[in-house]
């Protein structure tokens, strides 16, 4: 008997002709999948056709060995739960009450909540972190509170797989990562299997324990780490004035160089950020420049002159 929850066999998605073929995963309960791929390489089309929003070119996709190819939309909702980016409307409901929302494919729509079900929602805001906001009105949310209700639906509705199509793409960051990590805990807590598609590499190489990656109508799967090294993720999605830094783990912009300086810190904030200003202002850290910038006890010196303000030292550089 497979441990697989869901398989995909030699699939190919598109439209009048395919987008990425030859797709094979095998998803077990519990995993966390991250899911990613520059602008239109197909991931949001793999998705709609995991739903059954999308049919498939050929192939197969199983659930528990079942083949999904005949299911209707009810049945898909009996399985499967999905988070989207963000409404594109705010229902008049209390946080409560679109949570419930989660229990219509159990129901004919006028059905009352049963005393589990209640107790199921209840369970499912706290799971997320937001029963204190249970009787608020959702147009009275943040955008990140407003992403863990429908977190906390997709919890209610009891699937064993959620699939989420950049859940954080409109947060800002602090927000990204309390949603990356509610995602982390509730993979590990709830033993629901999520694939996430998602433009945040960094955070979900931190958290997903496979990563799919669709690039120029490829798939390949794998462990995050050893995928991301050998399709060069980074890289690729790099582009002419932009590098991955695999110092500070983030994308920066290439802007020319006009000058070579020599940049020694001792690993503190102010070094840091002395740093960020000589590379945005395209001061090029080299080894071999006769004018050498040291961090030393939270102090900027410059051959020995001292700087109080790093906004001094670019002046004087750029002289």
């Amino acid at each position: 008997m497979t441990d697989d929850l869901l398989k995909i066999e030699n699939l190919s998605i598109g439209y009048s002709k395919p987008v990425c073929s030859q797709i094979n995963a095998a998803v077990a309960k519990g995993e966390l999948i991250g899911l990613a791929g520059k602008n239109g390489s197909g991931k949001s089309t793999l998705i709609r056709s995991i739903l059954g929003l999308q049919p498939i070119l050929s192939g197969h996709i199983k659930f528990l060995l079942d083949d999904m190819e005949n299911w209707d939309l009810a049945k898909r909702s009996h399985k499967i739960s999905v988070v989207f980016s963000r409404l594109s409307q705010l229902p008049a409901l209390t946080v409560f009450d679109l949570a419930a929302l989660g229990r219509l494919p159990y129901s004919n729509g006028f059905s009352k909540l049963k005393p589990a079900e209640i107790e199921l929602i209840d369970e499912s805001l706290r799971k997320v972190g937001i029963a204190d906001l249970k009787d608020r009105f959702v147009n009275r949310l943040s955008d990140g509170q407003l992403q863990m209700v429908m977190i906390a639906r997709a919890l209610v509705q009891d699937t064993d797989l959620i699939i989420m199509d950049e859940p954080t793409s409109h947060l800002d960051i602090e927000n990204q990562f309390k949603i990356f990590e509610l995602i982390y805990k509730l993979s590990k807590e709830t033993n629901k299997t999520f694939i996430v598609a998602t433009h945040q590499i960094e955070l979900i190489l931190q958290n997903a324990s496979r990563l799919w990656w669709i690039d120029n109508g490829s798939f390949y799967e794998g462990f995050p780490e050893q995928l991301a090294h050998e399709q060069q993720i980074y890289e690729k999605l790099a582009q002419k004035r932009i590098r991955f830094d695999y110092e500070t783990g983030s994308f920066q912009f290439q802007h020319p160089k006009t000058k070579k300086v020599q940049f020694s810190g001792d690993g503190s904030d102010l070094a840091y950020w002395v740093k960020h200003a000589l590379e945005r202002n395209g001061f090029d850290l080299t080894e071999d420049s006769e004018i050498k910038i040291e961090i030393l006890q939270n102090r900027i010196l410059v051959n020995k002159l001292k700087f109080d303000e790093i906004e001094d030292l670019i002046e004087y550089l750029k002289k």
